[in-house]
């Protein structure tokens, strides 16, 4: 009997409270693994981020610095990771990474030829990537799409297309060149958006975040970066290079 006093009394307290708790979402915060690819002598991840309201943050790609340490140092090597199919939410126009190693750098433009990773974040289809053919794109892209400063460099590449960079870019002005960022466009489209990184600022350690300059108007809506970053984390010794500040378009 006193036990049936005591529960009812119990319940009548909660009842009652209930009537000030907490109503707070909870946080759609986290981080999901896309493909997981061998690289050097480990691997490689995909990855997208979002906030507390599962809006895409961030993606980009994680790696161990032995992994890095291991890549062949005379021949280029590819690798193609899916973006994770759940969290990142459809908004977001961005479907698959190539990471491209280039221990010997490119031949042309020549402040490119040293040892340098980049990654090439297409906000097209593995299909469509693959039709892209080598050679001159008779398309012309409309000015409202080309980032403020950016310049052809003329013909498309086979499975990526057409590369555009920062005139005002520090290589082209008698600078080192370290880091950049380049667009990829393709019959008018914008196919890619692709941060390169020297090995040197890997083996160097740098940790850095640089605005990424934007164009008049996104042909396809979705959320674009504003930023993009190379980080080091000294405790699980891993590099993570990555598009971040995502911001609806």
């Amino acid at each position: 009997m006193k036990n049936s006093i005591f529960l009812v009394i119990v319940f009548a307290f909660g009842t009652f409270t209930g009537c000030k708790s907490d109503s707070t979402t909870p946080s759609k915060a986290a981080t999901f693994i896309g493909d997981t690819q061998p690289f050097g002598n480990d691997s490689i991840r995909s990855w997208v981020k979002t906030d507390d309201n599962g809006t895409p943050t961030s993606l980009g790609v994680t790696f161990k610095e032995s992994a890095l340490a291991s890549l062949e140092k005379d021949s280029m090597m590819m690798t193609m990771l899916m973006l994770p199919s759940s969290g990142s939410g459809k908004a977001m126009p961005f479907d698959h990474i190539q990471v491209d190693w280039a221990p010997m750098g490119d031949p042309a433009p020549t402040f490119y030829n040293v040892p340098y990773l980049d990654i090439h974040c297409f906000n097209v289809s593995m299909n469509e990537m693959m039709a892209v053919k080598e050679g001159h794109d008779t398309f012309t892209v409309s000015s409202k799409y080309i980032p403020k400063d950016y310049m052809s460099m003329g013909d498309a590449e086979a499975q990526m297309g057409v590369h555009w960079f920062d005139s005002l870019s520090g290589e082209y002005h008698g600078t080192a060149f370290n880091h950049t960022l380049m667009y990829g466009f393709y019959h008018g489209d914008m196919y890619f958006v692709e941060p390169m990184v020297t090995k040197s600022d890997f083996d160097n350690k740098q940790n850095f975040s640089i605005d990424i300059k934007q164009p008049q108007f996104f042909k396809t809506s979705g959320y674009y970066p504003a930023k993009y970053s190379l980080t080091y984390d000294a405790s699980a010794k891993t590099y993570s290079l990555s598009l971040d500040n995502l911001i609806k378009h």
